[in-house]
């Protein structure tokens, strides 16, 4: 059987140049994105300290059961960006717990309610205003409420 040799193609210069120019391009492209991505990161490390909530948030993912569906109270003020970073690393930080932020602000229907506080101040009577029990204080700003309605 003879063997059928296929025609090579050849390609005008100025597609080859064309074609070779866009990969440089690229290549320079991303080495500079990663250079200047290494330097922002150096200066804009973690403005919100979402790293810092698993550490902030260890007791309470301790004393509280994995499968537990918890209540969610602040004092951040409601849509900005503080409350919603604090709300979104507690969620991740303590999964596979449920938390739910309500949009009824005085009373609660969960058993458990994690509040999680920027600035210190009377928890108890925090709690209370909402129907809730001080059950444990983990410092911190993060507290563990206990719904008196059950």
């Amino acid at each position: 059987m003879a063997k059928v040799e296929k025609p090579r193609v050849e390609y005008p210069l100025a597609t080859q140049t064309g074609v070779l120019g866009a990969a440089v391009l690229a290549l320079w492209g991303v080495l500079g994105y990663f250079g200047s991505e290494g330097s922002y990161q150096e200066q804009n490390r973690d403005p919100f300290q979402i790293a810092a909530q698993s550490a902030r948030l260890e007791g309470f993912r301790e004393a509280v059961a994995e499968d537990a569906i918890l209540g969610y109270l602040t004092d951040a003020a409601p849509g900005s960006e503080v409350s919603d970073s604090m709300f979104m690393a507690a969620q991740y930080t303590l999964a596979p717990r449920l938390v739910v932020k309500e949009t009824n602000d005085k009373k609660t229907n969960y058993q458990q309610v994690l509040g999680n506080f920027t600035r210190p101040a009377d928890f108890a009577e925090i709690g209370r205003q909402h129907g809730l029990s001080l059950q444990r204080d983990f410092g911190n700003g993060v507290v563990l409420y206990r719904s008196d309605a059950r």
